[in-house]
Formats: structure tokens, C-alpha cells, sequence
């Protein structure tokens, strides 16, 4: 990798593709639709407790409730939220542990043959239920919505000092391309 620009941190795309590994079940988990109000205070507790620089960047700058507000501007602009696919994943007693926000990219430049290209907007396990393969089961969910869209291809990244991450979208299947900066702010 080239030295890292002053202001910038490394970010890791992943792509998922027809022919990609297929998601797995999600044992102990089930998925509903998540509530924008509950959303909000999950989006900003995962926030202020990421591996992700910019995500640590914008709690700094502009408190939680400021970054996920911030984090919200930029979906209308850019991305398309189908109703019901935002997820909240609960454990076998019911507890949120964690949510995943697929969307679909706009611009007929990011579709091919008719079909939409999806990312994950943002997703998250919540604190005390890290470490139990959520973040795994929350790209699968993802991989599940997507596939029922038809997208042709679905396009992630992550920072790439957040390993957990990393990790949830190797074992996912997706195909790792080489890190990019991305400024922090």
C-alpha cells in the first residue's frame, strides 16, 4: 500500500457477485424490521464504539446524536431505502444485538441489464453483544435482501483496521479488492 495521506485512513471494498458463496443461516438470530427510532440510538452507540476512524471522527466532532444525523444526510442523495429492508437482528430472548441498512445506489450508471447495484449503508452489533459472530450473520441478512432484489452485485467496505469486519465479509464469501484512503472527515 502507498503511505497513508495525512487526514486519510485505508478503507477495504468487498464485492459479492452471482456465483459468490450463497449467505448462511443465521442460528439464534431472527431479523424484523427496524424502528427509525430505535435506529437512532443503536446507530449512535455503535458508532461511538467503532473500529472505524471516521465513524470515531464524527462522534469527536459532532457528538452521537450529530454524526448519525450527518450519516443520514448523505442517504438521499445517493441511495435508495426500499421499505422494510432495514433490520434489526434479536438473540433467542428477543434482545437487539444489532441492524443492518441495505440500499440500492441511484443513478441508471450503477445498474446493469436492468438490475440495481446494493450496498450495505451502514450495520452494526451493538457493544456487549460483540464477539459472537453477528457481524456475520447481519452481511448474510443483507446478502439474503439483495438477492431477493436481484441486484446484480452488491459493493461494501469497511475500514480496514476494523478486523471483525473484515473478517464477517471474507467469511461472507465477498471478493476482497485492494484498500483505498478515504479522507476522515
Amino acid at each position: 500500500m502507498d503511505a497513508l495521506e495525512p487526514g486519510h485512513y485505508w478503507k477495504t471494498p468487498f464485492l459479492w457477485e452471482p456465483g459468490c458463496q450463497e449467505p448462511a443461516a443465521a442460528p439464534g438470530l431472527r431479523f424484523d424490521t427496524a424502528d427509525d427510532g430505535w435506529l437512532a440510538g443503536a446507530i449512535g452507540e455503535v458508532m461511538a464504539h467503532s473500529l472505524d476512524e471516521s465513524d470515531r471522527f464524527a462522534v469527536a466532532q459532532l457528538g452521537r446524536a450529530g454524526a448519525v444525523a450527518d450519516l443520514m444526510a448523505a442517504l438521499p442523495q445517493h441511495f435508495d431505502r426500499p421499505a422494510g429492508w432495514w433490520r434489526a437482528a434479536l438473540d433467542a430472548q428477543g434482545r437487539p444485538v444489532g441492524f443492518v441498512l441495505p440500499v440500492l445506489f441511484k443513478g441508471a450508471g450503477r445498474w446493469k441489464d436492468g438490475r440495481p447495484q446494493g450496498t450495505i449503508f451502514y450495520m452494526g452489533v451493538l457493544p456487549g453483544f460483540r464477539g459472537h459472530g453477528y457481524a456475520r450473520a447481519l452481511v448474510d441478512e443483507a446478502t439474503r435482501v439483495f438477492r431477493q432484489a436481484d441486484c446484480w452485485r452488491i459493493f461494501c467496505d469497511t475500514g480496514t483496521d476494523n478486523a471483525p469486519m473484515v473478517r464477517a465479509f471474507r467469511r461472507a464469501g465477498y471478493v476482497e479488492r485492494a484498500p483505498w484512503q478515504r479522507p476522515v472527515g
